[in-house]
């Protein structure tokens, strides 16, 4: 699967790499398998421009802007093996550069020292 960030984010997943001596994918690897944790749960949700919570709407859990499709959702897919390719065949609607800021959001969040949670 091929994933494109953002200049800036793929800025500082290299600078993890340089700094951790670890390969971008493990890093990301790392970072997506900790969205259950207590610490993903956590996570200022309301600081992603990517997502929103309206009451009554999906009993206001966290979903994509102008959806109905749960983060949540997003995360046990990629767990599962999916890829965003995947995903986007899946759930008709979605957009890709949503999906993107979703996963790059809780990337970033997730890093050691992380004001996002």
């Amino acid at each position: 699967m091929a994933v494109q960030f953002s200049q800036a984010f793929e800025k500082q997943l290299m600078e993890l790499v340089s700094t951790t001596g670890r390969a971008p994918e493990a890093l990301l690897a790392d970072a997506l398998a900790g969205y259950a944790s207590p610490d993903v749960a956590a996570l200022a949700w309301s600081q992603c421009p990517a997502v929103e919570s309206v009451p009554g709407k999906v009993s206001g859990a966290w979903v994509l802007r102008g959806t109905r499709m749960p983060v949540a959702t997003i995360f046990e897919a990629l767990e599962e093996g999916a890829n965003i390719d995947d995903i986007l065949q899946w759930y008709d609607g979605l957009d890709r550069e949503q999906v993107r800021a979703v996963v790059e959001f809780a990337a970033r969040s997730l890093e050691p020292g992380s004001r996002s949670r």
